[in-house]
């Protein structure tokens, strides 16, 4: 486990066990991981005879700073850690020397980095990641928290084999305008490199679908798609080249475009939620292998609304009840253990470098399945796709993700060597104001008004439904601050419109209208 914001440490490198506080009622074992700020330790908990993972702010580190990050990330993980998908705190407290430490739950298969450098996981497999990640990432938004570092190396395996999120060091709130300190420039959003976001919903989603997207080709999308000379000419890549894609073989057209979708470079472009992302994954489950891993949140159905069969080794989680200590695991049994991570239990295995073994028989389709992808795949991303160029309306010649396999070449090319900088407009998008609602006989009709018109301005709404749920599969795109909704259901009607400028940036809170009978 790294701690976030650390310098870059030499491949293998630990903690000298010297350095290890002696804590009350805990039994060191030995070192695990070294980062820049903190190291991490296995110690035992005594009585309970429970192994645990220590992360101990480094000697010389204790500045407000560090301290911030270790309450912040003490206080994030006591709220989220009854969820299944994230790693648990057991415990914050301070050695006898002043250094701040956090008692975790210790997750021996290592992390899903080592997996990826060692060649990744069939598709099958990263399907069920994305789920279960996805849905962590759903509790973390519905609480308020951004997690602003999701990437591989976040992705822990427990000792059941069930992947875990961790490091929260640098989350924050939602609503908070903070930037990011410490963040991965391979999968971070383009928005947050360019410093127009601190963090958002949808930067957390970019890196997921980013960090999937790794799980498959074995390293990260800029990193496959481009010769990056170092970090700073990767960030430029992120900024301003396409978009990459899988090479055909290496997925389903289907993956191909819902991955596509999540890491669009506009974040308007993504999916809506965490929670649609989800579901987005487990329809490819579903049209793919005839099963879906559970999506697991608080007050959500665990399967699309379609009729959707789980998946033979998840049952237990159908019904949103798995906890951490139940007999299943992300291994299971039979020919569906294919897609299931089982770490390898007789090697010495820790947070920092796991030898658990990648998902066997990868990138294996059957014709049959590959046919029926290819053909659902068009359709799928006409629908999922926004693509909209500027200037023009909702629909109006999207770009596939099959088209874009295609054409992409093995080495794309390098579009920051003949361009100049990128041209990023300044300031935070407004939210539009004055919205009103009114029913003109069965129809629902919607006006707002643009606070700072630019040239360029559009708008994108969506309605909501009688829960109050952002529907974006009905999202519009128009350049008229008016929305209108024929024969809406109810006796209230509401819709979210947000401001988008010319260059893709929008308001970072919707408004919220509704007309009432």
């Amino acid at each position: 486990m790294q701690q976030n914001g650390s310098q870059p440490q030499r491949p293998g490198a630990v903690p000298a066990m010297d350095d290890a506080p002696a804590l009350p009622g805990l039994r060191l074992i030995r070192p695990l991981d070294l980062g820049g700020t903190a190291a991490v330790y296995l110690y035992e908990q005594e009585g309970l005879n429970r192994p645990v993972a220590v992360k101990v702010a480094l000697q010389g580190s204790m500045d407000r700073q560090t301290h911030q990050l270790f309450l912040r990330e003490a206080k994030t993980l006591a709220k989220l850690s009854t969820h299944p998908c994230i790693l648990s705190i057991y415990q914050a407290l301070v050695s006898d020397d002043g250094r701040d430490c956090l008692v975790l739950e210790y997750a021996p298969g290592g992390s899903c980095k080592a997996i990826m450098l060692n060649g990744g996981m069939d598709q099958e497999g990263v399907l069920d990641l994305g789920v279960r990640m996805a849905s962590a990432l759903y509790c973390a938004h519905e609480r308020g928290i951004l997690h602003r570092d999701v990437k591989p190396s976040n992705f822990l395996i427990t000792d059941q084999g069930l992947p875990v999120l961790a490091d929260f060091g640098i989350s924050s709130g939602i609503y908070g305008g903070e930037r990011a300190g410490g963040l991965s420039i391979p999968w971070a959003a383009p928005e947050v490199l360019a410093n127009r976001s601190g963090g958002s919903e949808a930067s957390d989603i970019y890196s997921l679908g980013a960090s999937l997207f790794g799980m498959l080709a074995g390293r990260s999308p800029y990193e496959y798609a481009y010769r990056a000379r170092d970090e700073d000419h990767l960030a430029q890549l992120i900024l301003r080249a396409e978009t990459p894609v899988l090479h055909m073989g290496e997925a389903s057209p289907m993956l191909v475009a819902v991955l596509e979708k999540a890491m669009a470079h506009d974040r308007d472009d993504r999916y809506y939620s965490a929670l649609e992302f989800g579901r987005a994954l487990q329809e490819v489950q579903q049209q793919l292998y005839g099963h879906a891993t559970p999506f697991i949140g608080e007050g959500i159905d665990p399967y699309p609304k379609a009729d959707v069969r789980p998946h033979a080794h998840t049952g237990a989680i159908a019904s949103g009840t798995e906890n951490k200590e139940s007999g299943h695991s992300w291994t299971g049994t039979g020919t569906s253990s294919e897609s299931r991570l089982q770490p390898d239990r007789e090697a010495v295995a820790d947070h920092g470098d796991s030898q658990a073994r990648r998902f066997p028989g990868g990138r294996r389709l059957i014709l049959l399945a590959s046919i029926l992808a290819a053909v659902l795949a068009v359709a799928l991303v006409w629908v999922l796709v926004v693509g909209l160029p500027n200037g023009s309306e909702r629909g109006s010649q999207p770009t596939t993700g099959a088209s874009q396999i295609q054409t992409q070449q093995a080495q794309s090319p390098d579009p920051t060597d003949s361009s100049g900088p990128q041209d990023l407009q300044e300031g935070a998008v407004p939210s539009p104001t004055q919205g009103q609602g009114r029913y003109q006989g069965t129809t629902a009709v919607f006006t707002w008004t643009n606070p700072d018109p630019k040239p360029g301005d559009s708008y994108v709404w969506h309605p909501l439904d009688q829960g109050g749920n952002d529907d974006r599969g009905r999202s519009v795109q128009t350049r008229q601050p008016t929305a209108r909704i024929d024969d809406p259901q109810g006796g209230q009607t509401c819709i979210t419109v947000t401001l988008v400028r010319a260059d893709r940036s929008m308001s970072q809170e919707p408004t919220i209208i509704c007309a009432v009978q």
